[in-house]
């Protein structure tokens, strides 16, 4: 069958034009809670790194501040009685990765229910990948005699210049049910924890662990550049009414050895501002080179067993706020299959990752 269209009507676009009787909500619209910017309110942009450190950053690595640009771990919710969801954003560049679909690197996600408890997937941002504006009609035809809980997890891999969410004129919009806690995760690391390569936003096992949990978390993934810098550590320590912190940088500062160089003040400089709040540090995932090259295998056990190390000195010292996690842990031998380049995480190995993290995680805020 010759066609120019995809032979599923499902994997056309969802891009409308027609905006009759909606009703357009911008992220400061004080019904609405936006999360996972933790310095919007000191610049109110939709970016990671606030623009004080921008020229700090810029002397010690200046892809922080490109890579901050990107808004993985962003997340918009409410409560409404709508019958569809429109989405109008304007992102900074138009889908470029190999092995990230373009919902994941620059669209929205959208995941409904009665209560933050049973959130389901219902759609995603289908638009046309050739530009940098769109308006997408995300979901349609809802029960609108009953008033449901939204949440929109924003692009991982682009910047987000504007986005508004459309609703029914004459829809009940209402601030969303509160968090289980106040506070934030904060998860630290590499194109991992940013979200490569899940296949759309709500798959980053960073946004599955925070619907999971009901809890508000920020992203500090920095694809290619989770180095252990003391100012990335002095910036996170800034963060208001951390939860924890998870740490999870070894696949970018292991054979390089800066990890070994790093980690030890990395950890210093968040005590220095929150002494009880309790520290996860993960090692990586498995690689499979770690089994095809015998000296990686090697230096992988290696800096497995200096993170291990370095958090028992902590404990010893009479900081028993912090733990370690074997990230071997979190796949099991079928570890090749769970990802797209034998390194980053399809949404399978993020599932696994989320579903391990998720007990562990939860008996560390138990405990404090």
């Amino acid at each position: 069958m010759t066609t120019d269209k995809p032979v599923d009507k499902n994997m056309l676009g969802n891009e409308t034009n027609v905006e009759e009787n909606i009703t357009w909500l911008s992220v400061e619209d004080c019904r609405l809670r936006l999360s996972g910017f933790a310095f919007f309110e000191e610049d109110h942009k939709l970016e990671r790194i606030p623009n004080r450190l921008k020229s700090v950053f810029n002397e010690i690595n200046p892809c922080l501040n490109e890579l901050g640009g990107n808004t993985a771990g962003g997340q918009l919710s409410f409560r409404s009685s709508t019958s569809r969801i429109l989405i109008r954003a304007k992102i900074t560049a138009v889908p470029n990765m190999v092995s990230m679909t373009p919902v994941a690197q620059c669209g929205f996600d959208c995941y409904i229910g009665e209560s933050p408890k049973n959130l389901k997937f219902f759609g995603i941002t289908k638009f046309d990948r050739t530009q940098s504006e769109y308006i997408c009609e995300v979901v349609s035809k809802l029960d609108t005699t009953k008033v449901k809980e939204f949440l929109f997890h924003f692009p991982l891999y682009v910047g987000v210049k504007e986005v508004e969410i459309g609703v029914d004129s004459n829809a009940i919009i209402e601030p969303p049910t509160p968090y289980e806690k106040e506070g934030k995760l904060i998860f630290y690391g590499t194109s991992i924890t940013q979200g490569g390569s899940a296949s759309r936003p709500g798959m980053a096992y960073t946004n599955y662990l925070s619907r999971k949990l009901n809890l508000e978390h920020c992203n500090f993934g920095f694809s290619g550049n989770g180095l252990g810098e003391y100012e990335v550590a002095k910036m996170l320590s800034e963060i208001e009414k951390p939860l924890l912190y998870i740490i999870d940088y070894e696949a970018n500062s292991g054979t390089n050895g800066r990890m070994v160089k790093s980690l030890d003040d990395f950890i210093k400089c968040l005590r220095e501002s929150h002494s009880e709040v309790p520290i996860l540090v993960v090692s990586r995932v498995p690689h499979l080179m770690d089994l095809l090259d015998e000296s990686a295998g090697t230096l992988r056990n290696s800096l497995r067993e200096f993170q291990r190390g370095t958090v028992e000195k902590f404990r010893s010292l009479g900081d028993n706020a912090i733990y370690f996690l074997d990230g071997y842990t979190l796949w099991d031998d079928d570890f090749d299959e769970y990802t797209v380049d034998f390194i980053h995480p399809t949404d399978l190995g993020f599932y696994f990752m989320g579903k391990g993290l998720e007990p562990i995680i939860r008996e560390i805020l138990n405990k404090h």
